[in-house]
């Protein structure tokens, strides 16, 4: 695996933790409850399925792994935290009358986000609610953390990250018991791969990840994949990593995918399934750790209190304390700035088209509600000033 090699050539070492973020982590990894979450005894395995970059075949992972769980008998949510992308309705054919983003923003209870795909499996859609996250008022945090104790019934919690090195998905997997990295036989995915790993590790991820190899094809030497990622991790960053199988390259899956029928597919003895499935089994008996099992509500509270707290990603410099909030505002304004740009050239191209009047009356309402949103915040800086 030369390309491995040579990625890790330049790994950096020796980044100090956030004292906040390293405290907290703690408190949920060493079985204690975490600020503001239930006490008593608890069920749910949260588990985060990520991977280095998009074409990774995660989203197809986590909804395959979720149905399998359920097949097994046990009670299983799988949430949709991919931003604006959720992707989890689309494969399964859904359409969700609410989204997570409605319970954090809204006055939508959980159950009615809840969207049922069989017995013992429930779906979460995201909306933006990852992002969304990140404008919580106390009052509204505090809220939308009573709205998620309802989840607390299920044995697994599965969480499908958006693709990438994102500041919320190095918050989520950090705060779960478990992650699954999900890669496949490409260059470009292994090295983002490791390349995500390493970002965890250095933000204070301890106990060792799951790794998947996805879209195997027939002959591929996977074994020996896993074992030179698993060898390169050890090297370079001191860490272990559990390798969890492989999932071949099922045709089947991706047809079914790109007519949103996987429903259909999961109900066969395709090849992809059958790996799932013994996939599914490693999970369920790796039972005996009481370290597996968190509070929903805990995890919540953990990926708020890291979401925008002290997380080193790459490419970003650890600025000086009196720059940081200068940097973080003007690098916000320029992102917002080229959003809106974005979407001004979007709705120019697409003026000429024909366009289905709900979907455009739901981005004139998203617009307008973000609008808002931008008000109010405008009011709160002006009045500090």
């Amino acid at each position: 695996m030369r390309w491995i090699k040579t990625s890790t050539s330049t790994a950096r070492k020796n980044l100090s933790e956030n004292s906040l973020v390293a405290s907290a982590l703690d408190a949920v990894h060493n079985g204690q409850a975490a600020p503001g979450s239930r006490t008593g005894r608890p069920r749910t395995r949260t588990i985060a399925i990520a991977s280095g970059k998009g074409g990774a075949g995660k989203t197809s992972v986590a909804v395959c792994l979720a149905w399998s769980l359920a097949e097994s008998g046990r009670n299983v949510c799988l949430v949709d935290v991919d931003l604006g992308l959720s992707n989890v309705d689309v494969l399964l054919g859904l359409t969700p009358r609410y989204t997570l983003e409605d319970v954090i923003l809204g006055d939508v209870a959980m159950d009615q986000a809840i969207t049922r795909v069989r017995p013992g499996l429930d779906v979460i859609s995201g909306g933006s609610g990852a992002a969304a996250l990140a404008d919580l008022d106390p009052t509204r945090r505090n809220l939308f953390l009573s709205r998620i104790r309802s989840l607390e019934h299920y044995d697994f919690l599965l969480l499908d990250n958006a693709p990438g090195i994102h500041r919320q998905v190095v918050a989520f997997c950090l705060a779960a018991r478990e992650q699954i990295i999900v890669i496949n036989p490409e260059p470009t995915s292994v090295t983002d791969g490791y390349a995500l790993l390493k970002v965890l590790h250095q933000n204070g991820l301890r106990q060792p990840p799951y790794l998947l190899v996805n879209r195997v094809a027939d002959g591929f030497d996977h074994a020996t994949l896993a074992r030179r990622f698993a060898a390169v991790c050890k090297k370079h960053l001191r860490a272990v990593v559990l390798p969890l199988g492989a999932v071949p390259n099922d045709p089947a899956f991706q047809q079914a995918a790109t007519q949103s029928t996987l429903t259909t597919t999961l109900h066969s003895p395709a090849p992809g399934i059958n790996a799932v499935n013994r996939i599914a089994s490693l999970l369920t008996r790796r039972k005996e750790s009481e370290a597996l099992y968190s509070h929903v509500e805990g995890f919540w509270t953990v990926s708020l209190n890291t979401l925008f707290q002290g997380l080193h990603l790459p490419g970003q410099a650890v600025p000086k304390p009196a720059a940081q909030k200068k940097t973080a505002i003007k690098d916000v304004l320029t992102r917002l700035d080229a959003v809106l740009k974005d979407l001004e050239n979007l709705r120019s191209r697409s003026s000429g088209e024909t366009a289905i009047p709900s979907e455009t009356a739901h981005a004139a309402d998203r617009l307008a509600e973000i609008g808002n949103r931008l008000h109010r915040l405008a009011a709160t800086w002006k009045s500090g000033a």
